[in-house]
């Protein structure tokens, strides 16, 4: 398991609106490269986007669902980049005298969990360079969901 924490100068329920809103993804998940689909139910639980993720010419199409929600507090997904990846990663956020913090939970799973002793240190580094991004998005441009310039192969059901 690796946790990851970043404060935000916002208030809980806007950065909760980022985290449930997959189109911003790509601008600050680290290895998401765009967004395919979103089911309409979503973030409900069991609902689902399908994505491509990677590192330079290294692409994977999958899909990240909702297991648990509980707004604006609390986010939970099942993230799949198979066959490398499946993980569990919840997202809490706490109200605080600046905004909020956001801790960011990854667990792996199956396969994923055998390696991930040796993984640790590099999942722990790459969600700390999402939160970093996540806090450049929101604390240097203060673009919510609806200004993110829109992902251009999403369809939307």
């Amino acid at each position: 398991m690796a946790t990851v924490e970043q404060s935000f100068q916002l208030a809980p329920d806007e950065l909760f609106e980022i985290l449930t809103t997959p189109d911003t993804y790509p601008h600050w998940l680290v290895g998401a490269k765009r967004i395919r689909r979103v089911v309409p139910a979503w973030p409900s639980v069991g609902s689902y986007f399908e994505h491509v993720v990677g590192v330079g010419a290294l692409a994977i199409a999958d899909r990240t669902s909702v297991t648990a929600i509980e707004p604006p507090v609390m986010l939970e997904l099942l993230v799949r980049a198979r066959p490398l990846i499946r993980a569990s990663v919840r997202f809490d956020v706490e109200p605080n005298s600046d905004g909020c913090l956001l801790r960011m939970t990854e667990t792996p799973i199956g396969a994923y969990k055998l390696a991930s002793a040796v993984l640790q240190p590099l999942i722990r580094a790459r969600n700390a360079g999402s939160m970093h991004r996540l806090s450049k998005l929101v604390d240097g441009h203060r673009a919510m969901p609806s200004e993110l310039a829109p992902v251009v192969d999403r369809e939307l059901d």
